[in-house]
């Protein structure tokens, strides 16, 4: 029954390193999508 509760609790270890993975991999593309937003507004008003 031990062995359950340890295996259960590092599935939810695990589970939780993965949802903190992918909300980094969210907020990293993000903040990238961002830079080259600001990238590319520059570079249109260096055009004009």
């Amino acid at each position: 029954m031990q062995e359950a509760v340890v295996t259960d609790g590092m599935d939810e270890e695990a589970k939780r390193l993965k949802r903190q993975r992918l909300k980094s991999l969210a907020i990293g593309v993000g903040l990238a999508f961002l830079v080259v937003l600001f990238y590319l507004a520059t570079i249109v008003r260096m055009g004009n």
